[in-house]
């Protein structure tokens, strides 16, 4: 089945710019793009993103060509969000993501042909694939997939640092990856290498790009870089913060920018309320292309409108910084293993309150079983680590959580703005996972490295929490603090959990009620759903006609299946 009668058609019905290359037997590859250069079998590396950058440096298409074709295992080295793809001189091409899968790159096969694209729906439209329920059950309970599955049957995404040859019909995969060798560090070692890591990228990188901005909040991450780039160079960098005055993120950014002769940028939301519905729908549908159907539409819809309106420029995003405090560690460190009670407890208490669908607008069929699925799925991931429990949490949030909603929010920009996570280079990662859960917990090392980077920022309090000193050492009085902010953080979680209540994302419950307002007004666009056995038909009636409004995470499920099977 060909995915496009003729080149351009239908474009917009998968993503903005992106490829799909076909092969059959025994013909070569060939590679149809849209909104990017064309495909050149004598070319350097087509690159998939807008920049590569290793280490210290950017790479030329060129470089990168050099490295997959002769070098692969020195594509370790380059830093999310990346992917490219080169010609073999056999015929086929060859596809390759960054080591940590951010950018999402698609393949399949099916009776003598292999697929490959930025869009799993093209993979699917190519090979006659219809939706995977199992993904949709992972993703009605997470709000976004696990491993490399997608929402179409027999597609799958490219795992961290693999390569896809396509030549003959058929993906071949390999990977570049080097096996992990590194011996737990001592702690007072890793904060000296981090601080040392980041004060050298970001001295590069801003000499490099003096047009970079650096996202900015009232958290820990954004503090961090800030504290690694020398005083010298804070002085008229743009600083970018979504909010308004008021905001505690914006306040202290403000305050922040003042202190060190920063410029301030604040992008805010003002005017989301007074978009028609047909344009938030719009907005949203575009969102949920751009994210392959696979994270929250609204979320990025709303950040999209925010963004829209930002300087233009490479951006330096803190990305990456709970990998290095135990996102998921719940309880007292320890080394006891997986057990599915312990994984059951994190899926439900932790991981399914914040994007799941509530239970009442699923059929009782499909409700049941994909919440047990989800959990499973959960419990396995957890198991298949092999390694104690707070370790496996942590290569749950890196090589799950982070790279399939992380990942693909970061994909869906990739060739629109650079964006550079400091903290997602291989180096910062392999002193974050080589860590002693007890060095990480409670942001004792981020804490540290907070000091050690800059111990005057690291005096200035948090976003609704202690300064990062009071996180560094223990002691009474910090062990207190410590303890009142893990309460309040309780408090509120178990609250959402016995109220059934989602956390929105930014505009998200705006935009969703102007697209169940869209949905009333056309009826029709609802078809898709009623198909799939996924939502209750009275539900979905009650909905039409103008009973309460649903949550946003039912919104977005709605947004991306329909979306996803439209002309499958």
């Amino acid at each position: 089945m060909a995915l496009l009668d003729q080149p351009g058609a239908d474009v917009q019905l998968i993503t903005q710019r992106g490829f799909v290359a076909r092969s059959g037997r025994p013909a070569a590859a060939s590679i149809e793009t849209w909104g990017l250069p064309e495909w050149d079998r004598d070319r350097d590396a087509l690159l998939l993103t807008s920049t590569a950058r290793r280490h210290e440096r950017d790479l030329s298409p060129a470089e990168v060509r050099r490295l997959l074709l002769a070098d692969p295992t020195g594509l370790a080295e380059v830093l999310p969000t990346f992917a490219a793809a080169v010609s073999t001189p056999s015929g086929g091409a060859t596809f390759a993501t960054d080591y940590l899968g951010f950018r999402h790159v698609f393949h399949g096969q099916r009776d003598g042909t292999g697929i490959v694209s930025t869009s799993s729906r093209a993979c699917a439209r190519e090979l006659g694939s219809g939706l995977d329920l199992e993904a949709v059950a992972v993703q009605s309970s997470l709000g976004w997939q696990l491993d490399q599955r997608t929402l179409f049957e027999g597609v799958r995404k490219l795992a961290p640092g693999e390569l896809a040859t396509l030549e003959d019909g058929a993906v071949t995969l390999a990977t570049f990856t080097r096996p992990g060798t590194a011996e737990r560090p001592d702690l007072d070692h890793a904060v000296r290498a981090a601080a040392d890591l980041l004060r050298t990228y970001l001295t590069a990188y801003l000499e490099d790009h003096p047009d970079a901005g650096l996202q900015l909040t009232g958290g820990q991450d954004s503090r961090l870089l800030l504290s690694a780039v020398p005083r010298a160079q804070r002085r008229g960098l743009r600083v970018v913060t979504l909010g308004v005055a008021g905001d505690p993120d914006v306040d202290i950014a403000a305050e922040l920018a003042l202190r060190y002769g920063m410029r301030h940028e604040l992008l805010s939301l003002s005017g989301l309320e007074d978009l028609d519905p047909a344009t938030a729908y719009d907005l949203c549908l575009a969102a949920a292309r751009r994210l392959d159907y696979s994270a929250d539409p609204l979320a990025h819809a709303a950040l999209s409108y925010a963004e829209s309106r930002s300087e233009p420029g490479p951006r330096i995003s803190g990305l990456g910084g709970e990998v290095a405090r135990g996102f998921y560690y719940l309880g007292l460190p320890t080394r006891a293993p997986v057990t599915a009670r312990r994984a059951e407890r994190l899926a439900h208490w932790r991981m399914f309150v914040n994007e799941g669908v509530p239970p009442e607008a699923l059929t009782p069929s499909f409700g049941q079983w994909s919440r047990d699925f989800a959990t499973r799925e959960v419990v396995r991931v957890l198991a298949d680590t092999g390694r104690p429990w707070m370790v496996a949490t942590d290569h749950l949030y890196l090589h799950h959580r982070m790279q399939r909603w992380g990942g693909v929010t970061e994909t869906a920009v990739c060739l629109d703005r650079e964006v550079v996570n400091p903290m997602l280079d291989d180096r910062f990662i392999s002193i974050a996972t080589a860590l002693a859960p007890l060095d990480k917990r409670n942001s004792r090392f981020l804490s540290r490295l907070q000091l050690q980077l800059d111990a005057e920022l690291g005096s200035v309090p948090l976003d609704g929490r202690p300064p990062p000193a009071a996180y560094a050492h223990r002691s009474l009085r910090n062990s207190a603090q410590q303890t009142a902010t893990t309460l309040h953080k309780a408090r509120r979680k178990v609250g959402q959990r016995l109220r059934g209540q989602n956390r929105p994302p930014a505009g998200g419950e705006i935009l969703a009620a102007k697209v169940v307002a869209h949905w009333r007004e056309n009826p029709a666009l609802l078809e898709p759903l009623e198909g799939l056995d996924v939502f209750q038909k009275s539900w979905l009636e009650a909905l039409l006609r103008g009973q309460d409004g649903p949550p946003s995470s039912a919104v977005a499920l709605m947004v991306n299946l329909a979306g996803a099977v439209d002309q499958l």
